[in-house]
């Protein structure tokens, strides 16, 4: 310890910089903090301690935790412990058991917010403000306690609400859910985020399902397995579920920290277009779609499983985007779709070769001014139900 004493106080400061984790940092000042972490800490240096209360260290782990950091203080007499240090003790104690969560959902939070402010305003603007939080109870938002369970892998599903309590449910935010949104033969889908008090728990035979993101059109839903048979207990628990009511297929997403860590970095790389305000369900990259160019013209299809309610198949929305990317390649200002010719695979490898004239009973036309075009239809997992 006598060689680090004698490191000028810059290289102390660096050294501490680079502790990631506020245990470390606590070790070594050794100041107010719960009584768990006051018991691991170890005998240090004055000098150690001193400079371990660094106000601009914990400024950063402040930051690094999305933690507000306090304004400088008017008095002289400012605590010994460090006004940012002792805001970090107070946010500790007050979201005890939160602090993961608190974490990675305001960072997911922030990414949501610089992406849609430029790309969607009308999404951001729709979340509703968060809920109050409530310390000292084992679920500290009191709104949820009677549909949302204690379990560790709820907290970022808890945390999500405290941020921002859902979508505000008025009419002309009804169009911009924030879960995506798609048009087929004059249906719209928009799956929009439901606020605390419009959650509802819907018995699936054997399974309890949390609907927390709700089409009001077409009844399609997400939602988190909240209780389910004991064999399924272990892969499905908490997990975040799109659902076929009738045949009890589904799609699993993950626990939901994960799922809307997901989402939210897949918006900002761009994987879901969006068009009005509104964010397309449907992803443009990704292991469903499918991307070509032909003479200037590039052509996407994504397929997407659905919530429809059908007895016997999967049923699958596929959307098809027609863009004019380059008219000198393509040797014309526009170009009109006259008929169409599909090659389906499905998953028993039979193909089938679909023709027609036009799409979706429209003869679209691209061109310099108007180069996007975009429809969605529908198709079953069984030749039968090809349309």
């Amino acid at each position: 310890m006598a060689v680090f004493d004698r490191l000028p106080a810059e290289l102390y400061l660096l050294i501490l910089d680079k502790l990631s984790l506020f245990s470390d940092l606590c070790n070594c000042s050794m100041a107010s903090f719960p009584q768990s972490i006051n018991d691991q800490m170890q005998q240090v240096s004055k000098k150690w301690r001193r400079l371990s209360n660094d106000n601009v260290l914990w400024g950063r782990m402040l930051s690094y935790r999305c933690i507000a950091i306090p304004e400088a203080s008017t008095h002289t007499n400012e605590p010994a412990m460090g006004r940012n240090k002792l805001a970090f003790s107070v946010w500790y104690t007050q979201y005890a058991g939160f602090t993961d969560s608190y974490t990675r959902m305001h960072r997911a939070f922030n990414r949501l917010e610089k992406w849609a402010c430029k790309a969607c305003p009308h999404v951001w603007q729709s979340l509703a403000p968060g809920l109050v939080w409530v310390s000292g109870e084992s679920v500290p938002v009191r709104e949820l306690l009677s549909v949302v369970s204690d379990s560790p892998d709820m907290r970022d599903f808890i945390m999500a609400h405290h941020i921002h309590d859902g979508q505000r449910r008025r009419q002309r935010f009804l169009e911009y859910g924030l879960f995506g949104s798609y048009e087929c033969y004059g249906e719209v889908c928009s799956l929009s985020w439901l606020s605390s008090r419009m959650l509802q728990i819907v018995d699936m035979g054997r399974f309890r399902i949390l609907v927390f993101a709700w089409c009001h059109v077409t009844r399609n839903y997400l939602g988190i397995v909240v209780g389910c048979p004991i064999a399924h207990t272990q892969r499905l628990l908490h997990h975040v579920i799109q659902l076929q009511p009738q045949s009890y297929r589904f799609v699993d997403k993950g626990l939901f920290g994960s799922f809307f860590v997901s989402y939210v970095d897949a918006l900002s790389s761009g994987h879901h277009d969006v068009h009005d305000n509104v964010i397309s369900l449907m992803p443009n990259t990704g292991p469903h779609t499918s991307t070509s160019y032909t003479r200037g013209i590039k052509i996407t299809i994504t397929a997407m499983f659905c919530a429809d309610e059908t007895p016997r198949y999967r049923v699958y929305r596929y959307q098809v985007t027609l863009e004019l990317i380059d008219s000198v390649q393509l040797g014309y200002q526009c170009v009109q779709l006259e008929s169409r010719h599909w090659l389906v695979h499905y998953a028993n490898h039979e193909f089938v070769h679909a023709n027609g004239a036009g799409v979706v009973g429209e003869f679209p036309v691209l061109s310099v001014e108007r180069p996007f075009y975009r429809y969605c239809s529908r198709v079953e997992d069984d030749p039968a139900g090809l349309e």
